[in-house]
């Protein structure tokens, strides 16, 4: 299941602080309430007393047509707006172009303890600059038990039950070019509508645990060419008994698909087998993926090429 991310006030200041030419005016108190979305919300329609839609999770940009608005409305009017804004306990506001915020939006921030920010920045640019890094930063997460791999350029995912061999596999591939990515813990994370990155986690970047051997430190053994931090998702190798796979199915191999964070992932079902060089069989899988992806399809092509044989036969 997929982890909900979040980030506060405080982490995005020290991140993104300097970045975006950003500092804090009032609300430190407030520094801990977090965001939980890479959209921002411009406060246009609530200053006119329309806050149905505002969300106190979502980063608040206030620029200069904001200001310029409530400078045509009565001192009255204006605090009214503004504290129904502020009431909602937002998690942050920026003020951008570097302007200073009138006395009535600061003081509604002091008590309400929200966070007050100014950015030099003009808003089409703050925003756009922001939105990326929050898309990085908030991105769904899903862990996944693998092997994750870099083969032929692709991102290969190496599944299968406990004690099936999958390090194994990887420490054999990684002998014959391929780059790991992850062992044992995979982190998928969602960076757009198609696209799933796969990375290590802190802990156990570059590392395997082999049966009889313990843990590998792969950097150290093979070189900085044997490892790479993060790739794409392109498919998904799955290991399994001999006996659980149809005969059919070892002959025209159909295509199949798994799901992660709700983008669809070609699968293909590895039955093992003593004897079987399983490192060849991923390799080849990867390299059929990638003619795929080409548009060319072998096993389609033998089949269209069969039933035209036993058509003009009858």
């Amino acid at each position: 299941m997929a982890q909900a991310r979040r980030i506060t006030i405080r982490e995005l200041l020290a991140a993104q602080g300097e970045i975006a030419r950003m500092r804090l005016l009032v609300g430190e108190a407030g520094l801990d309430r977090y965001i939980d979305h890479p959209r921002m919300q411009k406060p246009s329609l609530a200053f006119a007393g329309f806050i149905d839609n505002l969300s106190d999770y979502r980063l608040q940009v206030v620029g200069k047509t904001e200001l310029d608005y409530l400078a045509t409305r009565s001192t009255e009017e204006q605090k009214k707006a503004v504290d129904a804004v502020f009431d909602l306990r937002l998690a942050g506001v920026v003020i951008t172009r570097g302007q200073e915020p009138p006395a009535i939006i600061l003081e509604a921030a002091r008590r309400t303890d929200t966070p007050l920010l100014v950015s030099e920045l003009p808003s089409s640019t703050f925003m756009t600059n922001m939105m990326l890094y929050l898309s990085q930063r908030l991105a769904p997460v899903v862990y996944q038990h693998g092997v994750y791999m870099d083969i032929f350029g692709l991102g290969v995912l190496i599944t299968g039950s406990s004690g099936i061999g999958k390090s194994e596999v990887g420490l054999e591939l990684i002998s014959r070019g391929s780059r790991l990515i992850a062992d044992d813990m995979v982190e998928f994370s969602r960076k757009g509508p198609t696209a799933i990155v796969g990375r290590s986690p802190d802990t156990l970047r570059y590392h395997m645990e082999i049966r009889g051997l313990g843990i590998l430190n792969i950097r150290d053994l093979y070189g900085a060419a044997a490892i790479t931090d993060a790739k794409r998702l392109s498919l998904v190798v799955e290991l399994v008994p001999w006996d659980q796979v149809a005969a059919e199915d070892r002959v025209l191999g159909e295509d199949s698909e798994t799901e992660i964070l709700e983008v669809s992932i070609a699968r293909v079902p590895i039955p093992i087998r003593t004897g079987r060089s399983l490192a060849v069989l991923v390799e080849v899988a990867a390299r059929n993926q990638l003619l795929k992806q080409r548009g060319i399809h072998s096993g389609e092509a033998f089949v269209k090429s069969l039933q035209e044989r036993i058509r003009k036969g009858s």
